[in-house]
């Protein structure tokens, strides 16, 4: 059981992606030190920002015999597993499996065998596949993608290991997280990108919807995770429990850049079949269980998105 956060030897992976940086630059807020785990051989992508209490180790979780030795050597007691392959373009199911489950399943097997108090990782609303919405944690997974499957077996295996009693695993499952260096692939950056400098917008109808939800919540998400007790072997969707379609979306974004509409050519693209399904968090369960509640609203979580856009472009 974990009484005190602060007295913990947190554990992150993936501390250097899109979601793992939010979570970094929040516990050095929180003055809760950690060890993040990196492919990176230098920290640079905190370049300028404060890192205090942080230690950058550099490890590929596929190194097997590696990550054997640090696990063993560290000892961590708190895990946050945010490491992964996220590109949904990567079609080969064999890299997918190795980085998604057969990295996360070591990794897990290791958290094990070292007794951590709390493991935490991420799965994906893309397991739901085209399910009825709002989705719901009670529902079967239905994964379409080889990213989705991936990330289920990796869900799956976890949930095994908690089961049998080997690790209090906890699964956060997140939706369409935007926010602050976000991938340049991802739908809203490519949006705000060409808004901002006043660039073509080619877009498919737009009519699949998506549930957004502001990075700084889904950091809030993980704080409440680590500090609650009685969570472990549960599934948590975190989104904001609001669908918006992809054109309407776009419509904000330009609508907040004072772009030209001319620019935004909605329907000029074919959409892609696997993404004709639309997402929406049933996130009662969430509220219930840990007291969270999503903060920042589409509008204001595009304004600040839109805003630092344009002054990356002075």
């Amino acid at each position: 059981m974990i009484e005190n956060i602060a007295d913990e030897k947190i554990l992150i992976t993936g501390g250097t992606g899109f979601l793992g940086r939010h979570v970094v630059e929040r516990l050095t807020a929180e003055n809760l030190g950690a060890t993040v785990l990196t492919r990176h051989a230098e920290k640079t992508i905190f370049a300028g920002k404060s890192v205090a209490g942080l230690d950058f180790v550099r490890l590929d979780l596929c190194n097997a015999s590696a990550l054997k030795i640090f696990l063993e050597r560290f000892r961590p007691s708190v895990i946050l597993h945010l490491a992964g392959q996220t590109d949904k373009s990567v079609g080969c199911p064999e890299t997918l499996n190795k980085i998604n489950f057969e990295a996360t399943a070591r990794l897990l097997d290791l958290a094990g065998a070292v007794k951590a108090k709390k493991f935490i990782m991420t799965g994906t609303a893309d397991e739901y596949g085209f399910q009825r919405c709002p989705q719901t944690e009670t529902m079967l997974a239905m994964p379409v993608s080889n990213y989705a499957v991936s990330k289920n077996k990796a869900i799956e295996y976890a949930l095994s290991l908690h089961r049998r009693g080997d690790l209090p695993v906890v699964i956060l499952r997140p939706f369409t997280v935007y926010g602050g260096g976000q991938p340049p692939k991802m739908f809203v950056a490519q949006a705000v990108a060409a808004a901002v400098k006043a660039l073509p917008f080619e877009m498919s109808e737009g009519r699949q919807k998506r549930d957004l939800l502001f990075v700084t919540d889904f950091v809030n998400a993980i704080i409440k995770t680590l500090t609650v007790e009685g969570i472990e072997g549960e599934v948590f969707n975190v989104g904001s429990g609001e669908a918006v379609t992809l054109r309407k979306l776009a419509g904000k974004i330009w609508e907040l850049a004072g772009a030209d509409e001319k620019l935004l050519r909605i329907g000029a693209r074919q959409t892609d079949r696997r993404e004709l399904h639309d997402t929406q968090a049933d996130i009662s369960k969430i509220r219930a269980r840990l007291g969270w509640e999503p903060r920042v609203s589409l509008d204001e979580g595009l304004r600040l998105i839109v805003e630092q856009a344009k002054k990356d472009l002075k």
